[in-house]
């Protein structure tokens, strides 16, 4: 393992470290607020990486049925060794966007921040990452390739089987606001108690979209902010929207 590879693993380790110690307390505290008394028995995740998530949420109720998309190949393989054994765990390799077809990924050295969302080279923070991560900032980006994407309205009426979904977690580093589009474009209804979504309060992509607008969709749509829960790293904050009438 080379210098730099051994680098980003030991600050992967602090983050994972930093997340569990702080953010994991934080969000967990307001589930099982949010559930006291029931369950979390249905959850898309959307953007699982190496699983942090679905690993959060059986915590919670080692029965739920979980639907996970991951762009990532490699870290799609991993998956599907790590949950073999978990048959409520769905695995889908796939992007979420505002429509589906295909979508060039790139693939991030860092790989939590891998995005369908190209870099903003002029971004103080990317040069400040690339300080910290101990590349040139023309060096975050390792490889780009397209893969199959899916609206959540497609996705949720030809995979989901439940009659609703209790969380829609979405990270998808920048890519938020079109999945939203995607989920939302064709006027869908389909019950979901809860919307967490990832915020990034930089400039670290080139098409950032103001947190103002995905506000305005999720609300044109009948939800409402209940709970801003910061991370323990960055300046990143987890939001997450209730319907309305839930």
């Amino acid at each position: 393992m080379s210098t730099g590879s051994i680098r980003v693993s030991l600050i992967k380790k602090v983050i994972d470290l930093t997340e569990n110690l702080i953010f994991e307390r934080r969000i967990r505290k307001f589930y099982r607020n949010e559930f006291s008394g029931k369950r979390i028995d249905t959850v898309i995740d959307v953007g699982a990486n190496k699983g942090q998530s679905i690993d959060f949420f059986l915590n919670l109720n080692p029965a739920a049925s979980i639907y996970a998309l991951e762009p990532n190949p490699t870290l799609f393989q991993l998956l599907g060794r790590k949950y073999a054994n978990h048959s409520n765990v769905k695995l889908f390799n796939l992007g979420v966007s505002d429509q589906s077809g295909e979508k060039l990924f790139f693939e991030n050295v860092f790989d939590y921040t891998s995005s369908f969302e190209k870099l903003n080279e002029d971004s103080v923070y990317l040069k400040k990452k690339a300080r910290i991560l101990g590349v040139k900032p023309e060096e975050i980006i390792t490889k780009q390739y397209p893969v199959n994407v899916t609206s959540l309205d497609d996705f949720i009426t030809k995979e989901v089987k439940e009659s609703s979904v209790d969380i829609l977690k979405i990270d998808t580093e920048g890519h938020e606001f079109y999945c939203l589009n995607g989920l939302f474009n064709r006027g869908s209804r389909f019950p979901i108690s809860y919307i967490q979504i990832e915020n990034h309060n930089d400039d670290m992509y080139q098409n950032r979209i103001a947190y103002a607008d995905i506000k305005s969709v999720l609300e044109k749509n009948n939800y409402f902010e209940e709970a801003v829960i910061p991370h323990g790293f960055s300046d990143l904050d987890e939001v997450v929207y209730k319907f309305r009438n839930h």
